[in-house]
């Protein structure tokens, strides 16, 4: 894809979401997915998601503000969940289907997805099967965060907390439906606002992190995003690449620790560089509130008051000082989802293209500028500090405690 002003539009953004987008670096990502028309490089333009009523016996729970297209249905199902035998049994008290609910168009994520029409809005959807290495079910300890977490950045955007190039995608509506089988079972979804949070008047178009420096399959021959929006700039490469793209990414990153006690999951799945007309970064949107870590011990180190009741609401996502993975989940997200998810490669693809960039000298310039965020956290926040932690390219079992691989040498701190 060409990067000029003819991009501006939300077809080219879906595009882009689809289609340059190598995918996890685990290679899950095209082995498990769902079916065939619905998943994010299917030939198919859009699918409809199914509306159904359950028996009043049933509990539903609302949480944050509802928009009124959910008063038409009680859930939004991806068709995967109808229309697999295994599956049926959870429609057995359903009382109404509309097999045309809403018109929507499949994200990078394949269970997260766009409709065409009811404003726009992004739905995150209960998925009862794997999609890449882990169940995609969206249960009630999700579907809370995620309403959560967004009302407590919010308000510290609002309080003026965190840097002016922090936006997000809030997530201010979950429903959730618990069926009383045998065993209950929880069945979510999640509603994010199709616009970032707050409002710019300079932002024109989203350009999502992993397309920065994945092939385009219409137009191999095309030079990557990234290399063009480089090339669109005034400084030099090493330049606009640090003061501008990475150090907001690690910025916004370590300020929402340190004002919120928020951990970000900030690989290129869940970043969007927002750009103006110029094409300058204006800003990096974050999205997926329901991934982020609620740091209860660091909250309490730096003294930072938010509802812990809510925010610790089952464990879920929540890190202690007493958890047998405290540090390494700080390694986990720092290190390898954002360092070897996101900036690595932005680095990677910009030494391939502009080989005058001297890569030593950036990577010690970025070190050299979190040391600043570093030395303001707990002291043993990323204890061992020569070590740090990866994930083992397997699929994951939710049921078991997380293994990690240790590494020498880490690249960003």
């Amino acid at each position: 894809m060409l990067l000029d002003k003819k991009i501006f539009t939300l077809k080219n953004h879906l595009y882009m979401e689809r289609y340059i987008n190598d995918g996890s670096p685990s290679g899950f990502s095209d082995k498990m997915t769902s079916s065939q028309p619905t998943k994010a490089k299917s030939i198919n333009d859009n699918f409809h998601l199914i509306g159904v009523t359950f028996s009043d016996k049933h509990k539903i729970q609302d949480y944050g503000e509802k928009p009124a297209f959910m008063d038409s249905w009680q859930m939004l199902v991806h068709p995967d969940m109808i229309y697999n035998s295994e599956r049926n049994k959870l429609f057995e008290d359903c009382t109404n289907f509309d097999l045309q609910a809403v018109k929507v168009v499949p994200t990078s994520s394949t269970r997260t997805v766009k409709a065409l029409n009811k404003d726009g809005w992004f739905i995150k959807l209960h998925y009862d099967g794997l999609i890449g290495r882990i169940s995609r079910k969206l249960e009630k300890k999700q579907a809370i965060s995620a309403v959560v977490v967004s009302e407590v950045i919010q308000k510290a955007i609002d309080n003026g907390k965190l840097p002016s190039t922090f936006f997000f995608m809030r997530e201010p509506f979950a429903r959730v439906v618990e069926l009383k089988k045998r065993k209950p079972y929880e069945w979510g979804i999640v509603l994010r606002e199709p616009f970032a949070y707050p409002h710019n008047d300079k932002i024109k178009f989203f350009i999502p992190a992993f397309s920065l420096f994945a092939k385009d399959p219409k137009n191999p021959n095309h030079k990557s995003i990234l290399t063009q929006l480089v090339k669109k700039q005034t400084k030099s490469v090493e330049d606009f690449l640090f003061e501008n793209l990475i150090v907001p990414i690690f910025t916004n990153y370590f300020e929402l620790l340190l004002n919120c006690g928020l951990q970000l999951e900030c690989q290129a799945q869940n970043a969007l560089i927002a750009i103006d007309k110029d094409f300058k970064i204006v800003g990096i949107v974050f999205k997926d509130m329901e991934s982020i870590d609620k740091d209860i011990s660091l909250m309490e180190y730096l003294k930072i008051e938010h509802n812990r009741e809510i925010l610790d609401y089952g464990g879920y996502k929540s890190l202690k000082k007493e958890d047998y993975n405290y540090h390494k989940m700080h390694s986990f997200m720092f290190d390898f989802k954002l360092g070897e998810y996101l900036i690595s490669p932005i680095i990677d693809d910009a030494v391939k293209n502009f080989p005058s960039l001297n890569e030593e000298k950036l990577i010690e310039r970025i070190k050299e500028y979190n040391q600043t965020f570093i030395q303001r956290l707990p002291s043993d926040f990323f204890s061992p500090s020569v070590k740090w932690y990866s994930d083992k390219k397997e699929i994951r079992n939710r049921t078991k405690k997380k293994t990690y691989i240790e590494n020498d040498n880490p690249k960003f701190r």
